[in-house]
């Protein structure tokens, strides 16, 4: 006995394959201008880039001490850190005015945490007004 069977004609087979690669093209294109356009709308003008040189607890005070360097092209103001202790807790904390930082010079930034347990490491993430941020663990 045998099977009938009737397969697509070749007219309607090309048309599938040509709406098939027009819908794949235009998914590429959705994709491709909106990675593109998103990427040429960042921020171009000059940023402040911080960097931690150095930091440490003061246990005498309770501050966290971080000496921070803007490597960036604009002046920095830190005015924000946020403290991550060891139990995975953040804390923020206001700087108040902040501490400037001026491109290519260092500034020593007071972080006040007395509640700091020592021998336990925290991440104190620095943020500036700008957005800029920098991130730095220090043992208590």
């Amino acid at each position: 006995m045998k099977a009938l069977r009737k397969g697509i004609s070749p007219i309607i087979a090309t048309v599938l394959l040509i709406l098939i690669a027009i819908a794949t093209g235009i998914v590429i294109y959705a994709f491709a201008t909106g990675w593109i356009g998103g990427r040429l709308n960042q921020g171009s003008g000059p940023q402040a880039v911080l960097v931690v040189e150095s930091g440490f607890y003061n246990s005498s005070s309770g501050n966290f001490v971080l000496y921070v360097r803007n490597d960036g092209g604009v002046v920095a103001n830190i005015t924000r850190a946020y403290v991550t202790a060891p139990n995975g807790s953040v804390i923020f904390i206001n700087l108040g005015k902040g501490y400037t930082v001026d491109p290519g010079s260092v500034t020593k930034v007071l972080v006040p945490y007395p509640s700091a347990t020592i021998g336990y490491a925290y991440k104190i993430t620095l943020v500036s007004s700008d957005g800029a941020e920098v991130s730095y663990t220090i043992r208590a």
